[in-house]
């Protein structure tokens, strides 16, 4: 390896950093404070950092449109919306937007978590309860695909707490986590369809000693390697999925880590969002940066070009 490992914090702390997204076209990291209901822009190369508020509800995912510009797919609740942002590089508070799908219906205190859009633009955006990794009541989330407005297919039920996602370079491979199965898991995949197929475990959690961390999000590499966030291990594991094995990892100042992506001018800069959530007072004072966004350089990898949402956005509707 070239150059050493740097990690540096590169944000202010949130309270729940979520959903991380580099928008290539912009070169400026996406990413969500779920319970503040903010969608948060930073621009390395400027530093500029932006905040959207959203009112409705629990935010937590954002992709930008690929045709609209200053559009974002943003998970309200249990709803998709779109939402203009007239100018990301400034604050502003949104109280209106476009309802593009509404899931769960049966169980009202849903909401959505992790969601990602594939290469061709569809969205993939899983649900959750209310309720936390270790609980044992039932699992009333599900993972869902949307692909035109109003008409969301569920791929998956009896899901708990829906989070990382991400697909293989040939598109047969879907990687999926329920965090609260403590495992990262693997989905034969139709890709064209977008139907799941043969499920089966790629790295578990109990199996490797990492418990009681849990997987959180997750990211893949042109390798073919999966990084992960290990909530409650203050560290990203990279894992082979072909071999089950736990390839290396790397260390950050802040224990609940919660989701990750590849950024910067050549995709190799990879971007972590952490929480502040679940931490004593004297453990933020020790973890002072719990809650930011850390970059972290030197790996001597890279990702794909993260995919922006292509779904038509006409037939919407205003909440």
């Amino acid at each position: 390896m070239s150059e050493r490992v740097v990690v540096e914090a590169v944000t202010k702390p949130v309270f729940l950093g979520e959903g991380p997204h580099w928008a290539t076209r912009e070169h400026a990291l996406y990413y969500v404070d779920i319970f503040q209901q903010d969608v948060h822009r930073f621009h390395p190369a400027t530093g500029n950092h932006s905040t959207m508020h959203i009112e409705g509800g629990p935010v937590t995912l954002v992709v930008p449109h690929k045709t609209s510009t200053n559009t974002f797919v943003v998970s309200v609740g249990r709803d998709l919306v779109a939402v203009t942002w007239a100018d990301p590089t400034k604050d502003c508070v949104v109280t209106s937007y476009s309802v593009l799908a509404t899931v769960d219906a049966q169980h009202s205190e849903n909401r959505f978590n992790d969601g990602k859009c594939d290469d061709s633009g569809r969205l993939w955006a899983g649900t959750m309860g209310n309720t936390d990794v270790y609980d044992e009541g039932p699992a009333h989330g599900g993972l869902y695909l949307l692909a035109h407005p109003g008409a969301p297919v569920e791929l998956l039920n009896k899901v708990s707490i829906s989070n990382g996602l991400a697909w293989s370079e040939d598109h047969h491979t879907f990687y999926y986590v329920d965090s609260s199965q403590l495992k990262v898991e693997a989905f034969d995949c139709d890709f064209q369809n977008a139907r799941l197929g043969k499920r089966r475990t790629v790295f578990d959690y109990r199996e490797a000693g990492l418990h009681p961390a849990f997987p959180d999000g997750l990211t893949i590499d042109t390798h073919g390697n999966l990084w992960v966030a290990s909530f409650g291990a203050g560290k990203i594991h990279c894992v082979n999925p072909a071999t089950g094995q736990l390839v290396r990892w790397v260390e950050v100042p802040a224990a609940n880590v919660t989701s990750v992506c590849w950024g910067g001018p050549n995709l190799d800069q990879l971007y972590v969002t952490s929480t502040q959530k679940r931490l004593t007072k004297e453990q933020l004072v020790q973890q002072p940066h719990s809650g930011a966004v850390f970059r972290v350089t030197g790996l001597g990898a890279r990702g794909r070009p993260p995919a922006d949402c292509a779904i038509m956005l006409s037939n919407t509707r205003t909440p």
